[in-house]
């Protein structure tokens, strides 16, 4: 077996080489990162018993810290001298793992992006993270962090040159040779994002939710009852208001907009650093995207592969009057996954943030430019949509604790009978977003409750096409229609039965017929 050799600019095959010595950073930043996404909830009790240690507090800390800083080294340390990659006959074949040994091998023509990730912390050195996903994956597959640009440029061409290959083989129209720079003189500028959208963008999505998520997590997991810290905040509130009732209402309340607005500026922030300096350019057939502030990201997506536009407005991006884009492509992120890209989901996207409605026509246009989805009236859902779900889903709900509340406390408990009645609106408001149109080779389907999400997809990309009913459905002529893509389902409940038919029948016969690849 060839001997190890430390990574080296140019391609060396057959040789097993490491990763560049400064991996142990991005070994050490990806350890952390993964605690504060996934652990940091579990300090939460750690730091009650630090707050109530007393004189011993520093001491706790202190050997605390230490023990984490040599269990990061070590692990940082052995996770790169466990790593081992190398590549032979057009074939990626990675050896990774400290207790667990792992061996991964991937083919050239298995491939469907490759993206560059260029760290603050690598950029003195030349260095960045290449980043290989396969077809059908969901998650990256291949991850080389620290390896020379130089490199990566070689081992992405390489790839483009195998895939180049099999496509002229088999016929098939030839992918993009993604060799071109992003800022080439023949790549078309799709959208430049300034500052000031990258901050609509994190006022506008998801994100507040999950850090709220975060955070209520970690306090719940105390056990207040047992530290004096919960008693002295109340001391202390009663002390500087009194006792008024009027007095701890405004309290509360600006406590509450206080927290709110510095989830606000936390999502805000984490928007602009992410998303920073974001350019999408368009050459050949492939949409390039850079962005990032302390880590710089390149990601391509070719044209051919995206599988349907889905395009997000949440309550706070209407008020806004923003729309964030998703163009969706084979093995990403499944449908119903809300928030930032790759955020907190894990799940990776290719986003659009922050864009004006007349943006997102003329972007869906250059994917469908036979579809013309903002001229088209959508239809609505049958109103029988709301009787069932107040019926078979919130009734049962208020039905069990009315009458054993009642039964054993007060009859008094009968009005939770009413709770139906209140979420009616709700459910109203939820069926008056459903909505759906199709020009025949095209359709777009509208979902939501506050804010909404309309997606825009070919009916030749469709792989399975369900119709469903219910026996009182059969009485109303009514259906429900499940569209599934590659790595996205779509659903329009209580549409006519004609309507259902005709879209089972006109995606089978598009499927049928159109010769277009759905990859």
């Amino acid at each position: 077996m060839p001997t190890d050799t430390v990574v080296t600019t140019k391609l060396d095959a057959g040789k097993w080489q490491r990763l560049s010595p400064y991996a142990v950073i991005y070994y050490i930043v990806k350890f952390i990162s993964a605690f504060v996404k996934q652990g940091v909830q579990s300090l939460a009790p750690l730091a009650a018993v630090i707050f109530t240690a007393g004189e011993n507090r520093w001491l706790i800390i202190g050997f605390i810290a230490a023990g984490a800083v040599v269990f990061l080294l070590a692990g940082a340390v052995l996770s790169y001298l466990k790593f081992r990659f190398r590549i032979a006959n057009d074939t990626f074949l990675i050896q990774r793992g400290v207790f667990k040994r792992k061996r991964l091998t991937l083919t050239f023509d298995r491939i469907q992006n490759v993206a560059f990730k260029e760290p603050i912390y690598f950029r003195p050195f030349g260095l960045v993270v290449l980043s290989i996903e396969s077809a059908g994956s969901s998650s990256e597959e291949v991850g080389l962090g620290g390896i020379p640009r130089s490199l990566a440029e070689e081992i992405r061409k390489n790839v483009l040159k195998v895939k180049s290959k099999v496509n002229s083989e088999t016929g098939t129209v030839a992918e993009d040779t993604l060799t071109a720079a992003p800022d080439s003189d023949d790549a078309q500028t799709i959208i430049k994002q300034p500052a000031s959208e990258l901050v609509r963008y994190g006022l506008s999505n998801n994100n507040i939710w999950v850090f709220a998520g975060i955070i209520g997590g970690s306090l719940a997991q105390v056990d207040w009852d047992e530290y004096t810290f919960a008693q002295e905040t109340e001391n202390l509130i009663v002390s500087l208001i009194g006792t008024s009732g009027a007095a701890l209402t405004a309290f509360f309340i600006s406590v509450l907009f206080f927290i709110v607005f510095i989830l606000l500026m936390l999502s805000a922030i984490g928007a602009v650093v992410s998303n920073y300096n974001y350019h999408l350019t368009r050459h050949h057939g492939r949409f390039h995207r850079t962005k990032g502030l302390f880590e710089r990201q390149e990601k391509s997506l070719l044209e051919s592969k995206i599988q349907c536009l889905q395009i997000d407005q949440p309550w706070a991006a209407r008020l806004l009057s923003r729309f964030h884009l998703y163009p969706k492509q084979v093995g990403f992120a499944k449908l119903g996954q809300e928030g930032g890209e790759n955020d907190m989901t894990g799940a990776p996207r290719f986003l659009i943030p922050s864009v004006t409605n007349s943006f997102a026509v003329d972007f869906s246009k250059l994917l469908y430019p036979d579809f013309h989805w903002e001229k088209a009236t959508l239809k609505p859902i049958d109103r029988m949509y709301t009787r069932k779900m107040l019926a078979w889903v919130f009734a049962p709900i208020a039905i069990l604790p009315a009458t054993s509340l009642s039964i054993v406390f007060s009859p008094w408990f009968m009005l939770i009978l009413l709770f139906p009645l209140l979420v009616m609106p709700l459910v109203m408001l939820r069926r008056s977003k459903f909505g759906y149109a199709s020009d025949g080779t095209h359709g777009i389907i509208r979902s939501g409750f506050l804010g909404q999400k309309l997606t825009v997809f070919p009916f030749f990309k469709v792989q399975t096409v369900q119709l469903t009913q219910s026996p009182a459905q059969r009485k109303k002529g009514l259906a429900n229609l499940v569209i599934k893509m590659a790595g996205t389902s779509l659903q329009i409940p209580f549409m006519p039965l004609l309507d259902a038919k005709s879209w089972r029948d006109r995606i089978l016969y598009e499927v049928e017929s159109n010769n277009s690849s759905w990859m």
